[in-house]
């Protein structure tokens, strides 16, 4: 039997649950679809541009590290499986992969430095579209993050409705 305090504690992780991957698709979406592509189309310095994209990512990333312990815990706080807690831990994972690996290697290459040599540019390529990859990789497992709490909730209230006289 379920006390009215359990109850109001799991609608409330359930709301923050919500709330936290929604905020974080919507904000990965954000900087996809209107940052990076306004930063790159109306800044007229490439490095001044690259430099803002790189710092909103990296608060992106910080937040990802974040928000996946966060989802991992409260997944497991509901008891919504194994996956509900290793896909939010494999996305911070890949959160702080490309902040403290990809990221600093991106940006230590000076593509305006004729001493970097010809291989600079394809190193530089290489890393980015990583990066980029890491990048979309983390999108698409947030939403699936959500589809996979979606059905889960679904389940239980279909569990819920099936004991009700």
């Amino acid at each position: 039997m379920t006390t009215p305090a359990r109850a109001r504690s799991r609608v409330l992780a359930g709301a923050l649950l919500w709330v936290a991957i929604g905020g974080w698709f919507g904000a990965l979406l954000l900087f996809a679809a209107v940052v990076a592509p306004t930063a790159f189309s109306m800044l007229p310095d490439p490095r001044l541009t690259a430099h803002m994209v790189g710092r909103v990512l990296a608060s992106l990333q910080l937040a990802g590290m974040g928000l996946g312990v966060l989802l991992a815990a409260l997944g497991g706080g509901l008891g919504r499986g194994r996956l509900a807690v290793a896909l939010p831990l494999v996305l911070a994972a890949m959160c702080a992969a490309n902040h403290f690996g990809v990221a600093p290697a991106v940006a230590a290459i000076d593509l305006t430095d004729p001493a970097a040599g010809a291989g600079a540019g394809a190193r530089f390529a290489r890393l980015h579209q990583l990066s980029m990859g890491l990048f979309l990789a983390t999108t698409a497992g947030v939403l699936l993050l959500g589809i996979l709490h979606a059905v889960r909730e679904l389940g239980e209230e279909g569990r819920k409705k099936a004991r009700i006289p």
